[in-house]
């Protein structure tokens, strides 16, 4: 999703008329960052999948109220967050960053929301399910009104890895993941632009000019572990239910748009028969798989960009009888961040019966 996507207007001088756009469907929504890269695809996805909303509320930055959006259902009026006027919703997306779901997401659900909080913030509370829909589904239950989506990278991989898990055991995972400038939001995506335009130009979204170059360092920093490899250790572990799981990852900012792609080598208990690997991912939800090297056909970041599963490859046997290795690629905007957010929605409207009141 590149800044050409997202349009802004003038709203009309009379802001007193201007009202939430309202459908024929059942659910209250809103989109927290409804501007940025994730936000807008969280808009465009929900309007792929007809999700069922019967309001449709933006939320922006102050300097964005008084603006329509752009979107898929039309224009739609930009609102600010204001503490006296958070209006009931049944379902609110946040992309906006951990400032902002630690201020505002508690607010929401108080008001009656289930919120989908894409930020790190919420990943390591307990009373937050970490959730990715077609591998453990059945946390949304454990839910306090807020449910975490997790990181970008974390998604595909666990996708990938929890059915394997389930029929060979894993015992060790080494892992590089390969992250496109997207995961940085539209900053990370005109950086890059803007430096492939100018050679001169000065590193802005990243600490180093990533046109034609690599970065092998995404997050905090101070610890022998970067921010982003900490989250894959912990987040994988917990969607997976292996508390104790080896997992050693370094994780690699890559100029690329959209798309991050993950190298994976790891050991299984149990002996790995390749036609049974195959036949298992060829059945695993959510995930397509693509693996001819000999056609030259195996996932792309540019084959990715737009779809919603998990693509994986070049799968093959890695050191001895119990060890595999494959390459899995996912558009970090749609699978990694707002498909997911919307498929737990849509999990939530099924468990319904079995939330909490």
């Amino acid at each position: 999703m590149d800044d050409q996507s997202i349009t802004l207007s003038d709203q009309s001088a009379f802001n007193f008329m201007i009202k939430p756009i309202r459908f024929d469907g059942k659910y209250k929504v809103g989109v927290v960052g409804a501007t940025g890269a994730v936000g807008s695809s969280v808009l465009q996805l929900l309007y792929e999948r007809q999700f069922s909303i019967s309001e449709l509320h933006l939320f922006a930055s102050p300097d964005s109220e008084g603006r329509w959006l752009d979107t898929p259902f039309g224009q739609v009026a930009l609102q600010s967050l204001k503490e006296r006027k958070i209006p009931h919703l049944d379902f609110v997306f946040m992309a906006a960053g951990s400032t902002v779901s630690r201020t505002w997401a508690r607010r929401f659900s108080r008001q009656g929301a289930v919120v989908i909080d894409k930020s790190s913030y919420f990943r390591d509370k307990e009373y937050a399910p970490l959730v990715v829909p077609h591998v453990n589904e059945e946390e949304i239950v454990n839910n306090s009104g807020i449910i975490a989506n997790p990181n970008c990278t974390t998604i595909p991989f666990v996708t990938v890895m929890a059915p394997l898990d389930n029929r060979f055991r894993t015992k060790r995972v080494v892992m590089v993941s390969f992250q496109s400038v997207s995961g940085q939001g539209r900053y990370g995506l005109a950086a890059l632009k803007r430096e492939l335009e100018n050679p001169e130009a000065k590193p802005s979204a990243f600490p180093h000019r990533i046109a034609n170059n690599v970065i092998p360092w995404i997050g905090y920093k101070g610890k022998p572990r970067s921010g982003e490899e900490h989250k894959m250790i912990y987040e994988a572990r917990r969607i997976l239910n292996r508390p104790r799981l080896s997992i050693r990852p370094t994780a690699v900012r890559v100029p690329v748009s959209i798309g991050h792609s993950i190298a994976v080598h790891a050991d299984f208990e149990s002996r790995v028969n390749i036609g049974e690997v195959m036949e298992v991912l060829a059945g695993a939800p959510g995930v397509t798989l693509i693996d001819d090297p000999a056609q030259d056909l195996y996932p792309t970041p540019q084959f990715a960009a737009g779809k919603d599963n998990t693509l994986v490859g070049r799968i093959r046997s890695d050191f001895g009888k119990s060890g595999l290795a494959l390459w899995i690629v996912a558009d970090n905007l749609r699978t990694g961040a707002a498909t997911n957010a919307v498929r737990i929605a849509e999990a939530v409207i099924r468990n319904r019966n079995m939330l909490p009141a």
